[in-house]
């Protein structure tokens, strides 16, 4: 009978042990991991590539092919590198040189340039070889005098000079134009100052150095101009630079050797003695950094190397000799006598 009194109180016991136990358990704050809270994803903005830096080349009909060529090839490198978009131009029409235009260079012919620096004053400009411009802060000059082919000439006539016997030397050009036309005189000067008189030692006696113009720069009237030299026993000829860029047929004349203002490309040969030929790609890298930085102004001198040499005509000691003879050309301790652009001598 007392085992029912006794019931109520072991229930109630074993309640309030259950509930110890379950005090007495892991607390749910101490042991539970943080809810994860989802959070949004902000993507970031894409901003707008900006536009490459452009470079220019204004490169009109009129212009030495092989030149023109190199110099494209030297400021498509150079453009690369940089990471500018190089762009050719043939013509002026409708260009707006405002659009992210870095430099601008320029061959001769002449496209405006005065105009051109005056309406974008922001824009670098590089004048090749063109003669007549006055200065200008975002303007560069190289070869201020014109394209140097009096210098080309001169140098190639002492080169012809100190490798002919007897000095029998001649040179050919174009007619009706000044710069071929300086080409051919300052090569009859250049001549004279390695050899004065020039007087030969034995017959046929002729005044050499002389000199020819074709009336074109096709291969028959050039053809003709090389036979009236040959006729009076000329020995080495010069090609002016408008006609270097000769063909086989051209360079056929029996025991007649060439110096030549601009290479022949494949057509070297025993007869070639070597190509004097001014190189504005030198002076284009020299400058490249400092015009692209936005310093401009002054001029550069137009760059004169001998290449293509034939060394068994042209030795190690006259090499360098000449050489000499070429820097104190360019530093204006020696001048050519002859206007640059005229072609009239002074």
């Amino acid at each position: 009978m007392r085992l029912v009194y006794a019931h109520p109180l072991k229930i109630s016991l074993l309640g309030i042990l259950i509930l110890l136990a379950a005090c007495s358990g892991p607390g749910v704050n101490e042991q539970a991991s943080a809810t994860p809270t989802l959070e949004r994803l902000i993507m970031p903005t894409a901003s707008p590539t900006p536009a490459p830096d452009r470079v220019y080349l204004i490169r009109e009909v009129g212009t030495t092919e092989r030149m023109a060529t190199r110099v494209e090839d030297s400021i498509t490198a150079l453009s690369a590198a940089a990471g500018n978009e190089f762009i050719v131009l043939t013509e002026l029409s409708g260009i707006d040189f405002g659009q992210n235009a870095k430099v601008v260079f320029s061959l001769p012919p002449d496209p405006g340039l005065s105009d051109l620096v005056a309406r974008y004053p922001a824009v670098q400009f590089v004048a090749i070889g063109i003669y007549g411009l006055s200065e200008a802060d975002n303007l560069t000059r190289i070869g201020p005098d014109g394209l140097g082919t009096d210098q080309v000439g001169f140098i190639a006539g002492v080169l012809a000079a100190a490798v002919t016997p007897d000095w029998r030397v001649g040179a050919v050009s174009v007619q009706n134009s000044g710069e071929e036309t300086a080409s051919n005189l300052a090569f009859q000067n250049g001549a004279m100052f390695y050899c004065g008189l020039c007087r030969p030692a034995y017959p046929p006696f002729h005044a050499y150095p002389l000199g020819v113009e074709a009336t074109t720069s096709e291969i028959s009237a050039v053809q003709n101009a090389i036979s009236a030299l040959t006729n009076l026993n000329v020995d080495t000829i010069f090609l002016s630079p408008e006609l270097s860029a000769a063909s086989a047929e051209m360079l056929e004349g029996p025991d007649v050797s060439y110096i030549g203002g601009e290479s022949p490309g494949e057509n070297l040969g025993e007869k070639w003695i070597a190509t004097v030929r001014t190189a504005p790609e030198l002076a284009i890298a020299d400058i490249w950094d400092r015009v692209r930085m936005g310093e401009g102004g002054g001029t550069v001198p137009m760059p004169v190397i001998i290449e293509d040499i034939n060394p068994e005509r042209l030795t190690s000691g006259r090499e360098t000799w000449v050489l000499e003879i070429l820097q104190d050309l360019i530093d204006g301790y020696i001048d050519t006598g002859v206007d640059p652009i005229t072609g009239i001598a002074r």
